[in-house]
């Protein structure tokens, strides 16, 4: 298994709050994160760490030209109310991780994510590649949404 990481950060004209609430709700993705098609909640309820939603996703991600079909667990969990964390099973052995705080700014909140991507060393490239190539589109384009 090979781990890599990534830090992307943004600036959003709402409080930490309101920014870690839209983030959690990954079904306000779509439009946002290029290959998100869905989200739904599976389950959801309260652990040791805080509110926590298991959805199922569904992604059409690129390879070449070609576009295939991802459908995945993954899980949020809001550990205050400027922290989340989430967990995806993207595939066998294939995950990814991230950490995304809120703190106040001027004018709003900056969010800054910090990513984990494991994988098998074959893949693990690819999967890093496209995580953070979608993660940098919802970034670049949540201030606009947020700002609506």
């Amino acid at each position: 298994m090979t781990t890599r990481s990534f830090e992307l950060s943004t600036s959003v004209p709402v409080g930490p709050h309101a920014a870690i609430d839209f983030l959690t709700d990954l079904a306000r993705h779509r439009g946002l994160h290029p290959y998100l098609v869905s989200a739904e909640i599976v389950a959801s309820g309260t652990g040791p760490d805080g509110p926590w939603q298991d959805w199922q996703v569904v992604e059409r991600p690129r390879l070449g030209p070609l576009r295939y079909t991802l459908r995945f667990p993954a899980r949020v969990e809001r550990s205050a109310d400027d922290v989340m964390m989430s967990s995806v099973r993207a595939a066998p052995g294939c995950t990814l991780r991230t950490v995304t705080r809120a703190t106040s700014a001027p004018g709003g909140a900056v969010l800054t994510e910090n990513t984990e991507v494991t994988a098998p060393w074959p893949v693990a490239g690819y999967m890093t590649r496209h995580a953070r190539a979608a993660h940098v589109r919802t970034f670049e384009l949540l201030p606009a949404e947020l700002g609506r």
